[in-house]
């Protein structure tokens, strides 16, 4: 994974560098918006980690900037995770919104998530266990079978797919799959669940299984 680092704090670029070139990622840092254009342009990394604060502009600005001229995935790395803050950021078109302190083992788990999703409409189909998801065409194979999902259902098992093994709340559901239309009440989702739960055990799907983490969501594992 190619990442850039936009931080004017030199001890957070040092350590979340650090920290990713052990894991195996090429990292690049820049510390404004000024050389972080440069490093877009020179570089083109697979994803963005970019500060809210900069000394010569706002993070924000810089995210709408790379969304516009290079196109890759940017998340917002921010003190502050007030829910005006998350709004203006994704309106901005960052992909994910991270407030520090954050564990690099999360960082990176969000990074790979944002990277998945960024490309979920490539010609190659999303695989988890049995499954074989092709957004393109919203069909879901199971051992190479297809499944009988509506639209709503390929889009709630495609979201826990791209998220496989992390468990999401029934909010985050929501905003992914009934963002054009948001139900009244969470119920709506769990009524999803039951139903496509129902459909995956039909057709003997033994990997992944759909669970419920009590009081939380659902996950794929």
């Amino acid at each position: 994974m190619k990442v850039m680092l936009v931080d004017d704090d030199a001890e957070i670029r040092l350590g979340f560098t650090t920290a990713l070139r052990r894991r195996g990622h090429t990292v690049e840092t820049a510390e404004d918006v000024a050389s972080a254009r440069l490093l877009a342009e020179r570089t083109t990394p697979d994803v963005a980690i970019i500060d809210v604060m900069l000394p010569d502009g706002d993070g924000f600005s810089l995210c709408r900037e790379i969304r516009a001229r290079w196109g890759f995935p940017t998340v917002m790395l921010t003190a502050r995770d007030e829910d005006a803050d998350v709004v203006v950021g994704l309106d901005a078109g960052a992909d994910d919104y991270i407030a520090k302190p954050v564990s690099v083992a999360v960082l990176e788990a969000r990074l790979r998530t944002v990277l998945r999703r960024s490309s979920r409409l490539s010609a190659e189909p999303l695989r988890v266990g049995s499954l074989e998801l092709h957004e393109d065409s919203a069909e879901a194979l199971a051992g190479g079978e297809a499944l009988p999902l509506s639209a709503t259902e390929f889009r709630l098992l495609h979201e826990l797919a791209l998220n496989d093994g992390h468990t999401l709340s029934r909010s985050r559901l929501i905003d992914a799959v009934w963002a054009q239309s948001p139900p009244d009440t969470s119920r709506v989702v769990d009524t999803a669940i039951q139903r496509l739960r129902a459909k995956l055990t039909a057709a003997n799907v033994a990997t992944p299984q759909l669970e419920t983490v009590r009081g939380i969501g659902y996950r794929l594992r």
